[in-house]
């Protein structure tokens, strides 16, 4: 199954429960509120299947305050229930937070397993992200969608220093591994792509990503795996890749075809 039917099955079954409720309540005093906070409890839903943990944790802060706001008249018209509008505010809350961020989370696990699932020579097995072979596949979808309609893409390319696994057990530097690779995994969107690559780097591919945009995205990056790992500037270095940079990503696809990566393409 691909990801996009997943995400389909997901928001029909979440459009199912919520109208199920409206109609077990059709005959009762459904505050409006409620009504509202229901369809908020979709828009975070919808926001954490489509664009991962932080398009959900972004959905879940609007619909938090949109339901406090919303909430804010029935305190002020009698003062004796704002102990029970404060407990529903805090369930509102509780719940848009697991829905967009756990469930972003999950929804971004969910894309690697699934490719995972219909063909396992799709994913790297030390870090759990695509491989060389599907970034191929996806990077001349990309140059081919640009060539023809213009559609802006980027890449990110991700060296790690040696140092940062070195001397540890097999055991340890998978954890390491499969630690950098979470963190990439659940600081992009959901419709980006991200792979190990067979040299040991880490790409990202974004879509409708000008190539200004992905330099925040690398340098972002970087940042975050200089951190995870404790080690100075020299543990992590990020680049990004245009789509007008023809000759790069010519030479890009042909090493990801023939499973040399992108080892010339390293920062000086």
């Amino acid at each position: 199954m691909k990801y996009a039917w997943f995400e389909r099955i997901v928001l029909v079954l979440g459009a199912a429960s919520i109208l199920a409720t409206f109609a077990f309540t059709y005959q009762s005093d459904l505050l409006v509120k409620e009504v509202i906070a229901q369809v908020l409890m979709f828009g975070v839903l919808f926001a954490a299947v489509h664009w991962g943990r932080r398009g959900g944790f972004l959905a879940a802060i609007l619909a938090s305050i949109v339901y406090i706001v919303l909430s804010i008249p029935l305190v002020t018209a009698d003062p004796t229930m704002t102990s029970d509008v404060l407990v529903m505010i805090l369930a509102r809350v509780v719940a848009y937070g697991l829905i967009g961020i756990v469930g972003g989370e999950l929804a971004m696990r969910m894309k690697y397993v699934l490719a995972g699932l219909e063909s396992s020579s799709s994913i790297d097995q030390l870090s759990g992200l695509f491989n060389d072979r599907v970034m191929a596949r996806e990077l001349e979808s990309a140059r081919a969608r640009f060539s023809r309609y213009g559609e802006p893409f980027s890449v990110v390319i991700l060296d790690i220093a040696p140092e940062a696994t070195a001397g540890y057990k097999p055991s340890k530097q998978k954890a390491i591994v499969r630690g950098l690779a979470g963190y990439i995994r659940g600081d992009i969107r959901l419709v980006d792509e991200a792979a190990r690559l067979s040299d040991g780097r880490f790409m990202v591919l974004l879509p409708q990503t000008p190539k200004e945009g992905a330099q925040v995205v690398a340098d972002r990056l970087a940042n975050g795996i200089r951190a995870a790992v404790g080690m100075g500037a020299e543990s992590a270095q990020a680049r990004a890749i245009g789509a007008g940079d023809d000759f790069e990503l010519a030479d890009l696809g042909d090493r990801l075809s023939s499973g040399a990566s992108v080892q010339a393409l390293s920062p000086s």
